[in-house]
């Protein structure tokens, strides 16, 4: 059989070229980049538009005539990709073998002269236009090649451009600037019009091009033209910040270190950190003076998901760094922290560095964290801050973080992150499950930052507001005082009959105001009702489902049973109807009894009759789930004013938890013992013989009752729980003045909750 060679027209590689680097920053960029892979010390840009010319040069390793032929002119090579590791132990950024064509998309023609140690200078030039030409094949296009034979690489270099370069390398403290090897383009026929404004924009996106670390060892230098002053470009960086947090993840375990800089140790009082909150590490007096602590999490102490394929999707992202710095822009609307002053200037240098960036290789990603860009909140935390926009003060700790108060930068590498993909456009990466995964370890390590600056905050505004309770009574009296005293001059009779006109519309007033928050409390009542109710309906949706298909088909069985005179299939049928009636109208009375209007009503109750109560409604679902309870009390009684639907989310979130819990592990008999018994206070013993909290929770295992927080995950590590169920537990104990312990996490879970009984605990 005879065979054929492909064969591809020369004009649909350049085009293909072209539509790789369609950007003139693009393909600035790419020939940057290129500098860089050479072990270059610096890059210079000079934009000799006056006569439609642009300079790049370099003082890298060069190129000889074999690396020009086998690899420069080789279209596609892999060569980077194979030996990525430069003598300098750069990992090279480029792989894909089309940044040649970068200077295509710049103008129609170029020279280059490059000098490597082991050979004479190298002068390449190529008209790109002969490309363009129909019915050519790759093969017939070729590069004008010769030796300069003698010639030194620094005598080729434009005087203007030398004197800018020399000027650099006399501030220098080694041979960063020398020029006795490396590679200078001149490109000509510019295809784009050269503004003071496009090479601003230009020279901004260089400033960002490589993070402010590596700036030490590789510089770039820009020229407006060749008469102009020569300016570094440096990534400004600032010390002027509230938090700084150095992560490292190294494809198990985050290590983080969390800097503080917010608060203002001088007016901060010793007696805040003799709290409980502050007693200890890292919230002691000692830690805060130290200025910094690290933390170290595991994948599912960190996230909350502890699915092994998960962690699998992780190791797979690989080791990254992340470093970011939370800059807010003002004190207004945030209260009296001990915060220190906001500085002026912090609002234009978050304009102008402000966002978070991704580094592949010391190389900057675009378009990730560019303001003029739709991938500036590329991590979606302002959407993150909209489902949840709680004051930092918040009891829930859910406080968020904006998207415009961070500026930082993720460093990764296509060595040690490859299944991070880079588009084939060099804009942007693949946003395949691993780039998900690995925005959600960064939003993972943004959340420890958030976590204690609420903490933080929420208990200073409690000391604050114990302190100044005495103070704040003190002055309202004084207030009142003054308001009587100032009324002395008043004949008798005007002011009795002023103060009973101030006394009755005061009244009015706080009538209104109790309305209204007895309006509120029921709201809030009726909304946890249905949240409750919401998470019973999709812990009991494989039953609903197996019921709904037998709801018409089951019909056709009875009539062929009555039919036939079968009277076992006859009884069998009235069985499996009564069992599931029964657990249907146990649903249902359930759903619609924590609506009810009553029990969204503030009534003395015996709590000891209202969990009973809430176990009866409940039992035929928990027979269905093959669930036992074992309620006992001390015999008493326990009364209180209490909402009755606060007792039921309580007892059934914490069921739903433990069915939940039964359905992922096996045990002989799925088990539930409450004890209830009260003096002072009522006591409820909680426990289940589940599997207990999972590894993402047992070393905080109190944070199962914050807001959003859960363990349940899809295959691809997404959280589908809504993480209500034990924040209502908690919120519903709060309002009653009361306590809970978790008080096993292995083997079963526990929690003791105690709520006192007299009025003063309401």
């Amino acid at each position: 059989m005879a065979k054929m060679k492909y064969k591809m027209s020369s004009r649909a590689t350049i085009l293909l070229g072209r539509e790789s680097v369609s950007r003139v920053d693009g393909a600035i960029i790419e020939l940057v980049k290129n500098t860089y892979d050479a072990d270059a010390g610096f890059c210079c840009l000079c934009f000799d538009v006056e006569h439609d010319q642009i300079y790049i040069l370099d003082n890298g390793v060069g190129m000889t005539k074999e690396t020009i032929e086998t690899c420069w002119m080789l279209i596609g090579t892999d060569n980077k990709r194979v030996e990525y590791l430069s003598t300098k132990k750069r990992i090279k950024s480029g792989e894909k073998g089309i940044g040649r064509f970068a200077l295509d998309r710049l103008g129609s023609k170029c020279r280059m002269y490059t000098k490597h140690d082991s050979e004479d200078l190298i002068c390449w030039e190529t008209d790109w236009s002969n490309f363009e030409k129909s019915g050519q094949i790759i093969d017939d296009v070729e590069a004008d090649f010769t030796y300069c034979a003698g010639q030194r690489f620094e005598d080729i270099i434009p005087a203007e451009i030398k004197n800018a370069v020399a000027k650099f390398a006399e501030e220098a403290k080694d041979d960063q600037f020398v020029l006795n090897r490396g590679t200078l383009f001149i490109i000509s026929g510019l295809r784009d019009k050269w503004t003071t404004r496009e090479k601003e924009k230009v020279i901004d996106v260089l400033g960002y091009l490589i993070p402010p670390v590596e700036q030490q060892n590789y510089a770039i230098i820009t020229q407006d033209s060749l008469d102009a002053i020569a300016n570094k470009v440096d990534n400004d960086i600032t010390d002027d910040f509230d938090y700084k947090v150095h992560a490292r993840f190294d494809g198990e375990r985050v290590i983080a270190t969390v800097f503080r800089n917010e608060f203002d140790l001088n007016v901060m009082p010793k007696e805040l950190f003799r709290q409980s909150a502050f007693c200890d590490k890292p919230y002691r007096m000692e830690d805060f003076f130290k200025g910094f602590y690290e933390v170290k999490y595991t994948i599912a102490e960190l996230t909350g998901n502890d699915t092994s394929v998960f962690a699998d999707m992780c190791r797979q992202v690989g080791p990254f760094d992340f470093h970011f710095m939370f800059m807010k822009l003002s004190n207004r609307g945030e209260g009296p922290y001990y915060y220190k002053a906001v500085s002026k200037k912090r609002k234009a240098w978050m304009e102008n560095h402000g966002g978070l960036k991704i580094y592949r290789d010391n190389f900057l990603v675009r378009p990730y964290g560019d303001p003029t860009s739709k991938s500036f909140d590329w991590l979606g935390l302002d959407a993150r801050k909209g489902v949840n926009p709680v004051a930092i003060s918040d009891k829930s700790g859910q406080w968020h973080v904006n998207n415009s108060q961070l500026q930082g930068t993720v460093l990764i590498s296509r060595v040690f992150n490859a299944s991070i993909l880079d588009k084939s456009n060099r804009e942007g990466i693949i946003e395949n499950e691993y780039f998900e995964t690995l925005s959600s370890l960064l939003i993972s390590i943004i959340s420890i930052f958030e976590k204690d600056r609420a903490y933080i905050v929420r208990n200073i505004k409690q000391y604050n507001d114990n302190q100044n309770q005495r103070e704040k009574a003190k002055e309202e009296a004084t207030d009142i005082a003054k308001t009587l005293l100032g009324k002395k001059n008043r004949r008798p009779k005007e002011q009795q009959q002023r103060t009973a006109s101030d006394a009755e519309k005061l009244a009015e007033a706080v009538q209104i105001f109790q309305e209204e928050r007895e309006e509120l409390i029921s709201e809030i009542k009726l909304l946890r009702a249905l949240a409750t109710n919401g998470l019973m309906t999709t812990t009991m949706v494989h039953d609903l489902k197996s019921i709904n298909a037998l709801l018409v088909s089951r019909v056709r069985g009875f009539r062929l049973a009555i039919k036939q005179n079968d009277t076992p299939q006859i009884q069998r049928n009235l069985d499996d109807l009564k069992t599931n009636d029964e657990f249907l109208k146990s649903w249902i009375t359930v759903i619609t009894t924590q609506t009810k209007k009553d029990r969204r009503k503030r009534l003395k109750k015996d709590i000891y009759k209202t969990v009973a109560e809430s176990l009866k409604l409940i039992k035929p679902i928990l027979d269905r789930k093959m669930v036992r309870v074992n309620f006992s009390t001390d015999g008493g009684e326990a009364y209180k004013k209490i909402f009755a639907t606060d007792f039921d989310s309580i007892i059934y979130n914490l069921i739903i938890n433990s069915i939940e819990s039964f359905e992922e592990t096996k045990v002989a008999e799925r088990l539930i013992e409450i004890a209830v018994e009260s003096g002072d206070i009522l006591t409820v013993h909680y426990s289940d013989n589940g599997h207990g909290l999972t590894e993402a929770f047992k070393k905080n295992p109190y944070s199962i009752f914050e807001y959003g927080t859960t363990s349940k995950f899809d295959a691809e590590g997404k959280a589908v729980g809504t993480g209500l169920g034990m924040y209502i537990v908690a919120s519903s104990i709060n309002e009653y003045n009361g306590r809970y312990t978790i008080t096993r996490v292995e083997n079963g879970f526990g929690l003791d909750i105690t709520i006192p009984l007299s009025e003063e605990g309401l």
